[in-house]
């Protein structure tokens, strides 16, 4: 092998070396905003879950539940924000007929990923579902959505579909709306 043969290898292989040394220097300078960003990401954040009884702050979804079930909110954004949460039934239960509206303030703490639990309420759908045909093995066919303000302005929007069953309305001793299917005094 000729000496300008081996010299040019080994300034190839020295031009090599310097590159990774180069890029593994920065990115350990870039290593600390990267995990910073990671526990509070900038933006809107956040999870939701829907829990059945027994109800736990494990960050899982459960999608068969009985009437009576938490929403917990995960991961969220610090500040003044509270999370509008609309459910509708949905077909086969009925046709996209909105249920109930809620709020709740999830901006306790910054943003800590899909295990830091913002907030949690209970709901019982049992005398909004009374009107609606539920399915005979499934029970009804309901949608979650939750719209939630964060950091720099920016609306988080989840969605998730659930099954509710051992829905069972107390008998009406008034008159039953027909729209809404709600039962009033006379």
């Amino acid at each position: 092998m000729s000496s300008t043969f081996r010299n040019k290898r080994a300034s190839r292989g020295s031009i090599i070396t310097g590159a990774l040394v180069a890029g593994v220097a920065a990115l350990s300078l870039l290593a600390p905003s990267i995990g910073a960003a990671g526990n509070n990401p900038p933006g809107a954040n956040g999870t939701v879950k829907v829990d059945g009884v027994v109800f736990d702050t494990a960050p899982d979804n459960q999608p068969h539940v009985g009437c009576s079930f938490q929403v917990d909110f995960y991961g969220f954004d610090q500040g003044a924000y509270n999370a509008t949460v609309d459910f509708a039934v949905q077909p086969p239960s009925g046709k996209f007929a909105p249920l109930l509206t809620d709020s709740v303030f999830i901006g306790q703490d910054a943003a800590g990923g899909g295990t830091d639990l913002d907030a949690e309420r209970t709901y019982d759908l049992t005398s909004q579902l009374a009107a609606f045909d539920a399915h005979p093995k499934q029970g009804y066919h309901v949608k979650l959505t939750v719209s939630a303000p964060g950091a720099d302005g920016k609306i988080a929007t989840k969605h998730k579909v659930f099954w509710t069953n051992g829905c069972v309305a107390p008998p009406c001793d008034g008159e039953i709306d027909p729209y809404t299917g709600a039962c009033y005094k006379s």
